[in-house]
């Protein structure tokens, strides 16, 4: 008997991220995280314009990234049986979901201040 491992088709972003982050290799999500921290350094330091919106875009991807190494990390604890290591990965993952969503907000209103013409900066 096969199980059926794609999406329902009423998923929501969340179930979408979370199914996209588990099944990737493990070698997409460290190049993923390594790019990520390439926009944030670049985003923060060398861009005059935008900057604001390429860093918390690259902030929100290295959450994400992160997050998938977190829970694959974590996800293998339990199954080893470390059930401390696997509470602390579950604190880190909750962690970066966080940190990611405030970036993801963070990234929203930079794009619309730079709409508007403001000069806010980070």
């Amino acid at each position: 008997m096969m199980v059926l491992s794609a999406l329902r088709p009423d998923a929501n972003l969340v179930e979408f991220l979370e199914y996209r982050a588990r099944s990737a290799p493990v070698s997409r999500l460290i190049a993923q995280a390594i790019v990520a921290f390439a926009l944030v350094s670049g985003g923060f330091s060398r861009l005059p314009f935008a900057k604001s919106v390429v860093g918390t875009f690259g902030g929100a991807y290295f959450c994400y990234a992160v997050w998938g190494l977190l829970d694959r990390a974590r996800t293998y604890s339990t199954n080893r049986g470390r059930t401390l290591t696997a509470q602390y990965l579950k604190v880190l993952c909750g962690l970066f979901v966080g940190i990611g969503v405030l970036s993801g907000l963070v990234l929203l209103l930079a794009i619309w201040f730079l709409a508007l013409g403001s000069s806010w900066q980070l």
